[in-house]
């Protein structure tokens, strides 16, 4: 009866397993918290962070290439995420949004952001570093680990491939703007709480570099 007694303590031992990770599935971090779309003073702080950071890119800065830093709290990027990520959503439909999404938090520690969401009752968390670009190129964000209540799970795209596919790889911190110069993200000094972002403007194709 040996062999029966050892498949009784695997399956015993595997119950007590399945039982830990749902329970740890199931367990939200502690600093899980997102804002509520009617929080007080949320949309105003929403609208400042929207208007700041919109008129540090395009701001016009000279010739050649230009260096700039922005400071930005975890604070206001929850503003933001809670009262008018809603408002983005509701006036592009176009927008993605995974179903059973029903709030979304960011934290900053040191070494990296966490974007976390409620997806139908689990929150699932995706930790992200920023690396050095190379060869003169932008900064990237990468996914660094997953986990979906206080479990870790083997897969890095996690939440963020929900919101925007091409989170599933490295993704180049750039963006174009409409007079034909390029702002970009040489490094991030992650803090708790905030994040320096180091930013570069080159003035067009042909601007030194």
């Amino acid at each position: 009866m040996r062999w029966q007694r050892k498949l009784f303590l695997a399956m015993l031992a595997a119950v007590a397993l399945a039982a830990g990770a749902a329970w740890l599935a199931r367990r939200a971090p502690a600093w899980w918290a997102p804002v509520a779309r009617d929080a007080p003073g949320a949309l105003e702080t929403a609208r400042a962070l929207e208007q700041g950071i919109a008129g540090e890119v395009t701001k016009v800065r000279g010739a050649g290439a230009q260096e700039w830093s922005v400071r930005v709290r975890a604070a206001d990027l929850n503003a933001w995420l809670g009262a008018r990520l809603p408002q983005w959503l509701e006036h592009d439909r176009s927008l993605p949004w995974p179903d059973g999404v029903r709030g979304v938090q960011v934290r900053i520690e040191p070494g990296g952001l966490v974007l976390a969401a409620d997806w139908n009752g689990f929150v699932v968390s995706t930790r992200w570093a920023v690396e050095p670009g190379a060869a003169r190129g932008p900064a990237t964000l990468r996914a660094a680990g997953t986990s979906v209540g206080s479990l870790p799970v083997p897969f890095g795209a996690g939440v963020g491939a929900w919101f925007v596919p091409e989170l599933g790889a490295a993704l180049p911190l750039a963006t174009g703007l409409g007079d034909g110069r390029t702002v970009r993200v040489d490094g991030v000094e992650f803090a708790d709480g905030e994040a320096i972002v180091d930013c570069r403007t080159d003035a067009g194709p042909g601007a030194a570099r």
